[in-house]
């Protein structure tokens, strides 16, 4: 793992108490991890060539590493910010049997100046935390690694056509009563979190983003139940 940053007490306590958060997050399946990574798992099985699979925002990588067994694999590699949650990602993908190569950086720069091709390219819930600019950079960047043929897959926040954000906040509040593992410190911890840091596109936007960043073919594979989460694929 390339890095020359090491966190202090004070950086691993807070990556602790958020990623305890995130994890129960995951666990109790409120952002539907298991239906969209057996979608990614159901896709990925279905290529017939060897991939490189680049993982953006990898995070610990453990749904990613459940999805992709036996699936024609050919290489891992997983970009995210936490050096932490990289040290999980080595451990959850031991049982890949391809080379695996980690990350510590910034997703967006790094895809910016990578120049190594990739066949498949998966980010999962991090593209939202970037407004429709941002988002826009990536997904060129995205295009210009991707081998012929290759595919951007994502699972996203999204908007409802002509639904404003504060619309779409509204809806992430109405989500409260099911979310019984969180106590309301957890909560108000994610529901702060989502407020600052979220900013969903439309279902719209998404094509005309995926247009202007030279993609011509785009899918929707999966949609929440509470529509507030679209998976796309994107050629």
């Amino acid at each position: 793992m390339p890095s020359s940053f090491v966190p202090d007490e004070t950086t691993i306590s807070l990556f602790q108490q958020h990623w305890r958060v995130y994890r129960i997050m995951v666990e109790e399946n409120f952002l539907c991890h298991r239906e969209v990574y057996d979608r990614l798992h159901e896709f990925l099985a279905e290529l017939e060539a060897p991939f490189r699979f680049l993982d953006v925002g990898c995070g610990d990588a453990a749904c990613a590493a459940v999805a992709l067994k036996e699936t024609p694999i050919a290489s891992y590699h997983g970009i995210d910010l936490a050096p932490e949650a990289l040290v999980k990602a080595q451990i959850n993908l031991t049982d890949l049997s391809c080379p695996v190569s980690l990350e510590v950086g910034d997703y967006a720069h790094a895809l910016h100046h990578r120049t190594a091709p990739a066949d498949v390219v998966w980010i999962g819930l991090s593209l939202h935390h970037s407004r429709r600019r941002g988002k826009l950079t990536v997904m060129r960047d995205v295009r210009r690694i991707l081998a012929p043929g290759g595919i951007l897959l994502f699972y996203e926040n999204t908007r409802r056509d002509g639904e404003s954000r504060d619309e779409w906040l509204a809806r992430w509040d109405l989500q409260r009563p099911a979310w019984t593992a969180y106590d309301d410190a957890d909560w108000t911890m994610m529901r702060n979190h989502v407020r600052a840091a979220d900013y969903p596109e439309t279902c719209s936007d998404w094509h005309r983003m995926a247009e202007a960043a030279g993609f011509s073919e785009v899918r929707e594979l999966f949609v929440a139940p509470t529509d507030l989460f679209r998976m796309y694929a994107m050629a």
